[in-house]
């Protein structure tokens, strides 16, 4: 697991902290001693800071950023995105939920919470055109393979598509871990972009 320290709002810890990072180094508000992240590849850094976004400027070229927040939206997701985060989490998650994101984001990919990346599917499947044409992929994927991914792909969740095609969100999570070793990507926001 990646060196992890978390830069909070006043007031503001989760036990799922320690849980899942053991002794993470956390900075409260005012502290933003960026000097000491030498050994930290992951930052998580609270919206609830007034100088969440100057840190995030500051650390994006250096380190893998996760803005984490309480109340989680589609227009601090963009702000976050579009100043160098590589993830956005709520900042309560499980422990499992924050070694996942720090996991991913340490491996390139991007970690947006599934109901705002359901929001983005959707939107992103009508608003898009297909650069492909979709058809094209369904001769590189299994049957099965490619009902679960014509789902995903127009947002719906891993529950939602396992009550559809009748089957568990394991076999969903196996088909879209197949589909996506297959199309050469990481996660549902690629599987969008690339169809």
């Amino acid at each position: 697991m990646a060196n992890v320290a978390i830069f909070t709002a006043p007031g503001f810890t989760a036990s799922s902290w320690c849980s899942a990072f053991g002794q993470p180094a956390i900075y409260t508000f005012p502290d933003a001693n960026t000097q000491a992240l030498q050994e930290c590849e992951v930052v998580l850094i609270h919206s609830a800071r007034k100088d969440w976004q100057s840190l995030l400027q500051q650390l994006q070229a250096t380190k893998h950023i996760i803005v984490i927040s309480q109340q989680l939206s589609m227009t601090e997701l963009q702000v976050a995105l579009t100043q160098g985060a590589k993830g956005y989490l709520d900042a309560g998650s499980n422990s499992a939920n924050l070694m996942q994101s720090v996991s991913a984001v340490s491996n390139g990919a991007l970690w947006i919470p599934a109901s705002l990346l359901n929001q983005l599917n959707r939107f992103l499947s009508k608003v898009m055109p297909s650069q492909h044409g979709w058809p094209s992929f369904e001769q590189r994927l299994s049957k099965r393979e490619y009902e679960v991914a014509s789902l995903a792909r127009q947002g719906c969740s891993n529950k939602d598509i396992a009550t559809t095609l009748y089957i568990t969100e394991r076999t969903v999570k196996q088909h879209l871990t197949s589909t996506f070793a297959k199309l050469g990507i990481k996660d549902r926001l690629q599987l969008i972009l690339l169809l």
